[in-house]
């Protein structure tokens, strides 16, 4: 019975990842294959009756439902996520997670609704496939969730679409979730988008939410079709990290930015940075030109044969551990007063 079941619900949606091509014309040639075998060829499992997944990596999870039992285990599924958004309503009932909550209760109505039509298909000897041989349909579906890149925090996106001709029909659904810890308490951000049906729909959702652990993201996308014996595609994603996000090196040059040289004397800046990883590297500049590669650069500076006040400056640019750079300058005036004989002595002149 389950391999009678999955041939009927799968003839027209074998597909390579996330995205189905297949037109009826090519119903022949699929039957001539067995697509349970064509599944596990593409990493699908059987993981119970009515039910395969495979694993993408990346926290992802893809499932083909087909039948009374594949969608009374999606709603399973649907109702333990329902679980979650109440206890999230709970801790923070925002307007969002309100409304995440009732289109998430449409969705299991809605599978509901399949479980019926499934169990009415099951009822007959054989289940009726459309016999229309010019039509067409597509869809796709995607979810990844995963740390933020820029600033600490994760995110969370979900896709869903479904074109069809002749009549042909789909549900999608989106449904996105992220949360982390913001002054000591959680802050969840929550959005759905669907379900929507039709001959050609669509969805999507994006969350992200900025803060420190323990932080969570989820994304869900769901394609369901009831033109032949239902079948739904899902795939989830989950991600329960969010590290510190390494900036790049921030450099300070402290010191002086004015220089009088009566007699000889030698100058002294250094440095101090935020940011980035340490150990960190330093390149000083004078004017343009590579002077120095410590934490600090000492300069001396004598009198001129005669009077100058001129400006220069004085740039620092710091590479952290993981490559990233950060650089910074001061202008420094720097007055020589005329010696008349223009000897630095010991010192080398500059």
């Amino acid at each position: 019975m389950l391999k009678k079941q999955l041939i009927a619900a799968i003839l027209l949606f074998l597909s390579t990842v996330g995205t189905a091509h297949l037109s009826l014309a090519q119903d022949t040639k699929a039957r001539s294959n067995d697509p349970i075998a064509q599944l596990l060829r593409q990493g699908w499992k059987i993981v119970q009756d009515g039910g395969l997944q495979r694993d993408r990596g990346a926290g992802q999870v893809e499932t083909f439902v087909f039948g009374a039992t594949g969608f009374t285990w999606k709603l399973q599924d649907l109702q333990n996520q329902l679980r979650n958004l109440r206890l999230a309503y709970q801790a923070n009932p925002t307007p969002e997670l309100r409304k995440t909550i009732l289109n998430h209760r449409q969705e299991i109505a809605n599978t509901q609704k399949l479980i019926a039509l499934a169990q009415a298909a099951e009822a007959i000897s054989a289940p009726p496939v459309d016999d229309k041989i010019s039509c067409s349909l597509s869809f796709t579906y995607d979810a990844s969730a995963a740390a933020l890149t820029s600033s600490q925090g994760v995110t969370a996106s979900a896709s869903a679409s479904f074109t069809g001709s002749c009549g042909f029909t789909g549900e999608v659904y989106a449904y996105s979730y992220s949360t982390a810890v913001v002054s000591g308490g959680s802050t969840t951000s929550t959005l759905t988008d669907g379900p929507r049906s039709g001959a050609s729909v669509s969805a999507s959702a994006y969350t992200s939410q900025t803060g420190v652990p323990t932080c969570q993201s989820y994304a869900y996308a769901s394609m369901t079709s009831s033109n032949l014996s239902p079948s739904s595609y899902t795939i989830s994603a989950t991600n329960n990290s969010c590290p510190a996000v390494a900036t790049n090196p921030s450099p300070t040059i402290n010191g002086t930015t004015y220089i009088d040289a009566y007699d000889c004397v030698t100058t002294t800046w250094t440095s101090s940075v935020t940011g980035g990883t340490s150990p960190y590297s330093y390149s000083w500049t004078w004017n343009g030109t590579a002077v120095g590669t410590a934490s600090s650069y000492s300069r001396t500076t004598c009198p001129g044969i005669a009077y100058s006040d001129t400006f220069s400056t004085l740039g620092l640019t710091v590479t952290d551990s993981g490559s990233r750079t950060g650089s910074t300058s001061i202008t420094v005036e720097v007055v020589k007063e005329g010696s008349g004989g223009g000897g630095c002595g010991s010192n080398p002149c500059q």
